[in-house]
């Protein structure tokens, strides 16, 4: 039996998006973990950890019936709030404690006396502390989610930066730069557009791939699928 995934939004504006809760089934089947941009602390019942930005699909094993939960930082906040760059911990998991940073360790320390209200202690530690992630980064992300996001040579100089430093202030803010960034998003977009879509082709363009081929290379790159058997995973 594959595992339980449940999600609950939280207010748009805050620091944080969601928290989320993954409950392994009676089988200790790989969970496929899409990149998405999003960073995410995580609690197991014994350690909290920071999951960093992916930059392609990765596979977490999880003993047969085990919890994870979770909490998501909306875009650019968690580099603010754990005052480091993204892009040392990209494709990483590791537990506040191995950080370095004493506010983090103490967090960490607090979570085990917190019961079966850790998560909900944690979101209200982390609102009272975080901050919304720097105006460019939010607008970086913003435009480069929608359905036809701008070039990356327009988007840096409607910021009024060079692409250089757009790319240093992505790095920090998300992890990797502008170009990963967008494809990571518009792989997430095919994937929302599919469930309304009569063919992956047509989601695929209004996602906004030229076509079939670049949706193939995109997925072949970020995921290691093709776009059916990504669908299918997805949809498992």
């Amino acid at each position: 039996m594959s595992g339980r995934y449940r999600q609950h939004d939280l207010a748009p504006g805050w620091p944080l998006l969601c928290h989320w809760d993954y409950v392994q089934g009676t089988q200790a089947t790989p969970a496929l973990v899409l990149p998405d941009a999003c960073v995410d602390l995580l609690w197991d019942g014994r350690v909290l950890s920071i999951a960093g930005p992916d930059t392609r699909a990765q596979y977490a094993r999880l003993a047969p019936r085990s919890r994870l939960q979770g909490l998501r930082f909306a875009p650019a906040v968690a580099t603010c709030w754990l005052d480091m760059p993204l892009h040392v911990l990209a494709d990483q998991r590791v537990a506040l404690h191995d950080l370095g940073i004493p506010r983090l360790a103490r967090l960490a320390d607090r979570m085990a006396d917190q019961g079966d209200g850790a998560m909900a202690w944690l979101a209200q530690q982390v609102l009272s502390e975080a901050t919304r992630g720097s105006d460019a980064m939010v607008q970086v992300h913003a435009r480069l989610s929608a359905a036809r996001p701008p070039s990356i040579t327009h988007l840096a100089a409607d910021l009024g930066l060079t692409e250089r430093t757009l790319l240093r202030q992505c790095d920090d803010a998300f992890g990797y730069g502008p170009k990963r960034l967008a494809r990571i998003l518009r792989l997430q977009r095919f994937l929302d557009l599919q469930r309304v879509h009569a063919s992956l082709l047509d989601a695929a363009l209004d996602a906004g791939y030229y076509d079939a081929a670049q949706l193939a290379g995109d997925t072949r790159r970020l995921t290691g699928l093709t776009p059916t058997a990504l669908v299918a995973q997805v949809a498992a």
